[in-house]
């Protein structure tokens, strides 16, 4: 006669028997559809333009001493400087990560630099102002000026760009197929990738003429496709 005790092992173990018989799943896999003529592989590419709705700046700010302590104290003033020349400038909040400080020149004259960065956003109406302003402050570099779209600027043009990059796969998919004599053209799969321009340096020396930001480069859009087709 089995106890209550003992029923209520059996069952555990039949339970954990159970599971461990059971085989998991496997991963689902998209799988690209079965092809009964040729198959066409094409790379498409496709870029575009969109206004300039703001721009994101990149700065390197540094402090030097003959100690680690005395280079961070002369990095504090300057962020303290670089703050508050900026508030009245910048669109939101400026993004300021931790400092790094690490040792410089030879052994007999080594000092101490701590350098860190600032990013944010400025609006067209401020853009010169902002780049005159950093050119008189000491240790500060502006290393970067990246044209920003509206968001749904971006989104359009994407739309865009994809579309124009899948007409022209399917023109160039049909053209193919009727060089071979095939009549069908089938879209198998579409494999995506973009890229966003980069920030452009600007050149300090072209200061005192001033920047305008309508001679900016434009925010681009840049949209690769790898297509594969059926030709039957």
């Amino acid at each position: 006669m089995m106890v209550k005790g003992e029923r209520i092992a059996a069952w555990t173990l039949l339970v954990l028997s159970a599971a461990i018989l059971v085989p998991s799943p496997r991963p689902l896999r998209a799988e690209v559809p079965p092809c009964s003529g040729t198959r066409l592989k094409l790379s498409v590419q496709e870029r575009g333009r969109s206004a300039v709705a703001r721009f994101r700046f990149s700065l390197a700010v540094s402090g030097e001493g003959a100690d680690e302590a005395t280079a961070l104290q002369q990095l504090n003033r300057r962020l303290d400087s670089v703050r508050r020349e900026l508030k009245p400038l910048v669109q939101g909040q400026l993004v300021v990560p931790a400092p790094h400080t690490h040792k410089r020149g030879r052994a007999s004259e080594q000092h101490y630099m701590a350098n860190t960065g600032v990013s944010g956003h400025v609006s067209l109406g401020t853009y010169d102002r902002l780049i005159q302003a950093l050119g008189a402050m000491p240790g500060v570099r502006l290393q970067g000026m990246e044209s920003v779209a509206a968001p749904e600027k971006e989104a359009a043009l994407r739309q865009r760009l994809m579309t124009d990059a899948l007409n022209q796969g399917r023109s160039d998919a049909a053209t193919t197929a009727r060089a071979i004599g095939r009549s069908e053209v089938t879209l198998l799969s579409i494999d995506r990738a973009g890229a966003m321009g980069r920030p452009r340096p600007l050149r300090m020396e072209a200061v005192a003429k001033g920047f305008d930001p309508k001679e900016a480069p434009e925010p681009t859009i840049t949209l690769r496709l790898q297509l594969e087709y059926c030709l039957s």
